[in-house]
């Protein structure tokens, strides 16, 4: 049977199988294609949303090592390859059940249309099998996009629920590669070191500036913590108490009546002045030398080496050591006061018929180094620390009331380096503390002046002065009790900048005689006994004694007391 050209002939026969097969690779191609893209897009839908969310309400916002983000990448390439390699089993499972069927149908048709086949030389385009595909692909086409809209949504609806829980689907996450860090340049490299260095001076400054601030508050509020921090650390004082008992052998050392002068010490010498010589002791009360004199009132001053014996009121002077005589003067004028310096200069205060009085020093040697004239009376003298310089007080009426001025001379300098204000007392000693300043004990009030001599403070005397010591580091004074026999012991520390006595001590023992500093003590003589305190005002010994005893001078933890007609000794450990 013939069919006429143009016109088609519908048998129902599909074609053949290796033209089927390859039209369905095309499809599974496109298809898969199709996936790709697809799974690309949802990929980049979703990092879209991701990105609008704000960061505080994402957790894990850290960006993955170089290993987790390998994993990741690996875990989503192996998910990608079990889909490809189902899908594929899948499309090959129906390719084969398709083939069996193909097989099947072509062995019943082959024998009924095989002439009628045979006959039709030129195939034409089989209309109804190519609509029959592209229905079939429109309809997977369809049946597809279902499906992705079906899972975008589920995607969606999990990307939410994890968002709000605080996470992102692990398997939609796409790997976040690491940034990478870039080389800084040379110019940033020096800025960082910059900043770190600028950094850490604001800081030192900071730390220097609230170390400063603490430091001067402490400083100007240390009157108020000072008093009670003081004593804390420092041992209870034990009081020594001696016997009292005179020591037997060459003691007591006697003198006529009344030629006792004064007494005092060179070194580990007991010196004693009469109204004939100078004598020379050892501790034992062994005479070991003495230098006669003939001055009608002599006073006697010593250092550790040498001793000065003048004529008060008198013109005449001379300086000994323990063994020979230096040398001596004559003076013009009248000898109003003299003392001896640590380094054996010697300063000499006369009065002249133009001037109240003259200061003139000489050195070791009897040369005159240093000459001052003034127009008042001079009170005190007292040689500085090294004995290069002295502290001069003078006093004049002014006004009606009598004043004082304290001046401080260096021997190499013509002028007074230090002249302070009129002082309204009679100084009658003035000396440079630890702390730059100036002493001055003066018979109604003790004051303390600034560097260039203006008052800093006033302290007046409750009571008559008995006796003063002055230390560099300390100033003590004594007066007697309001009641009978007691005493009233007051102290000034040169670190503190009170107008009151640092220390006050109170005792009924007896009334004061004399007061003399040595080796940072104080031993001061009463009526009937003596006793020895510390700086800080602590009874560090006492011993029982004569009420006979007028002047004392305290060495080698032993006490040498004179009266009127002999000198005594008692062993005094303090």
């Amino acid at each position: 049977m013939s069919i006429g050209k143009g016109k088609e002939k519908n048998t129902g026969r599909k074609p053949k199988k290796g033209f089927i097969q390859s039209i369905k690779d095309d499809i599974r191609i496109v298809k898969r294609s199709n996936e790709r893209a697809k799974r690309a897009r949802q990929r980049e839908r979703i990092d879209r949303e991701l990105s609008e969310i704000p960061e505080e309400m994402l957790i894990d916002d850290i960006v993955p090592d170089e290993e987790i983000a390998a994993e990741e990448l690996a875990g989503e390439q192996e998910v990608i390859a079990e889909e490809t390699t189902e899908q594929d089993e899948v499309y090959e499972y129906e390719d084969t059940a398709e083939d069996e069927q193909y097989d099947e149908t072509e062995e019943t048709e082959e024998v009924e249309e095989d002439e009628s086949y045979a006959e039709d030389t030129e195939d034409e385009p089989y209309e109804d099998e190519a609509d029959e595909e592209l229905y079939d692909e429109a309809d997977e086409d369809e049946f597809y996009d279902e499906e992705t809209e079906k899972d975008e949504a589920e995607i969606a609806r999990e990307s939410i629920r994890h968002i709000r829980t605080g996470g992102i689907p692990d398997s939609y996450r796409r790997p976040r590669p690491k940034r990478r860090r870039r080389k800084p340049s040379a110019k940033a490299i020096r800025e960082a070191r910059k900043r770190e260095k600028k950094k850490k001076r604001y800081k030192s400054v900071a730390l220097a500036g609230i170390v400063a601030f603490f430091a001067v508050g402490a400083y100007f509020s240390r009157s108020y913590w000072v008093p009670k921090l003081e004593g804390i650390l420092d041992r209870p004082k034990q009081t020594i108490v001696n016997d009292g008992k005179v020591k037997e052998g060459n003691f007591p050392l006697y003198f006529g009546e009344g030629s006792v002068s004064s007494i005092s010490s060179s070194g580990s010498c007991l010196l004693c002045l009469d109204k004939n010589q100078l004598r020379i002791y050892n501790e034992d009360g062994e005479e070991t030398s003495s230098f006669s004199h003939n001055y009608a009132d002599p006073v006697l001053r010593a250092t550790d080496k040498r001793m000065l014996i003048y004529d008060k009121g008198g013109s005449s002077l001379m300086v000994v050591g323990r063994t020979n005589q230096m040398f001596s003067k004559a003076v013009k004028n009248r000898i109003i006061m003299a003392d001896i310096a640590p380094n054996n200069n010697v300063a000499v205060v006369t009065d002249d018929e133009r001037y109240a009085g003259i200061l003139t020093v000489y050195d070791g040697n009897g040369r005159e180094i240093f000459k001052w004239s003034s127009g008042s009376q001079l009170l005190s003298l007292t040689f500085d620390e090294d004995g290069g310089g002295c502290y001069v007080t003078t006093f004049a009426g002014m006004d009606g009331t009598l004043c004082s001025v304290m001046r401080y001379f260096r021997f190499d300098e013509k002028e007074p380096r230090v002249t302070s204000d009129p002082l309204p007392v009679l100084a009658l000693q003035a000396m440079e503390n630890d702390n730059g300043e100036f002493w001055v004990v003066g018979d109604t009030a003790f004051m303390r002046l600034d560097r260039k001599g203006r008052v800093l403070s006033r302290y007046d005397y409750m009571g008559k002065l008995d006796d003063f010591a002055l230390d560099r580091s300390c100033a003590a004074l004594i007066f007697k009790g309001i009641e009978r026999r007691s005493s009233r012991l007051e102290l000034f520390d040169s670190d503190s900048d009170r107008d009151e006595p640092d220390k006050i001590v109170n005792k009924q023992d007896g009334t004061p005689v004399r007061m003399k500093m040595t080796n940072g003590k104080m031993v001061i003589l009463k009526d009937r006994q003596v006793d020895c305190y510390d700086f800080e005002g602590n009874l560090l010994a006492t011993a029982e004694c004569s009420s006979d005893y007028t002047d004392f001078v305290y060495f080698g933890d032993n006490v040498y007391f004179k009266d009127y007609r002999e000198v005594n000794k008692i062993s005094f450990t303090t």
